[in-house]
């Protein structure tokens, strides 16, 4: 049971880093932005959801999202820089948001509202926070030259990688942009 100690601390950190990634994300979709940058990212948004939806394959579509996430996921993971990645992904994700809502004359509220309510959300967020928690728990033990547990490191993050792959399969299907097999 002693050995369970680290992961249950960092299990407690969890909620924390959720609340933070939800907290940029929110702020990314309220803050102001120049026109010229909500139609940027608009149009990055429209040719993302055209290469997802383009008469591809139930797997391919799956396997090109949760891709994506994957290297975001490595990313948020990597000691000391992956605050500030993730940062720049939940206030991006929050401005693309209200670049939608802008672009397509909806209402902002709602369209966080319905981002904020799709399971997949949850799992990409939790997954994140994961990744989040380890790069935090990777920045201490470098910054005062402790062993690093690369094991337990890897472990945790198969697991967010895991917990990608099933929000990526949930997106695809409920999306309605492609079919799943069967």
């Amino acid at each position: 049971m002693k050995e369970l100690a680290p992961l249950k601390l960092r299990a407690k950190n969890y909620p924390i880093m959720l609340a933070l990634l939800l907290v940029t994300i929110i702020a990314g979709a309220s803050l102001p932005a120049p026109i010229d940058v909500l139609r940027e990212r608009y149009s990055q948004y429209r040719s993302a959801i055209e290469s997802f939806t383009s008469s591809k394959p139930f797997d391919e579509v799956v396997y090109q999202i949760f891709s994506y996430n994957a290297y975001t996921l490595l990313a948020l993971s990597a000691p000391l820089l992956g605050p500030l990645f993730a940062a720049y992904v939940a206030f991006s994700t929050g401005l693309t948001i209200r670049a939608v809502a802008y672009m397509e004359a909806k209402s902002l509220p709602i369209l966080l509202l319905s981002f904020l309510t799709t399971p997949s959300t949850w799992l990409y967020l939790l997954a994140y926070a994961i990744a989040l928690t380890e790069s935090a728990w990777l920045s201490f033990a470098l910054l005062q030259k402790k062993p690093l547990a690369l094991e337990a490191t890897l472990a945790i993050l198969t697991l967010a990688a895991a917990l990608l792959l099933l929000s990526a399969t949930l997106e695809a299907t409920l999306s309605g942009a492609v079919v799943p097999p069967g």
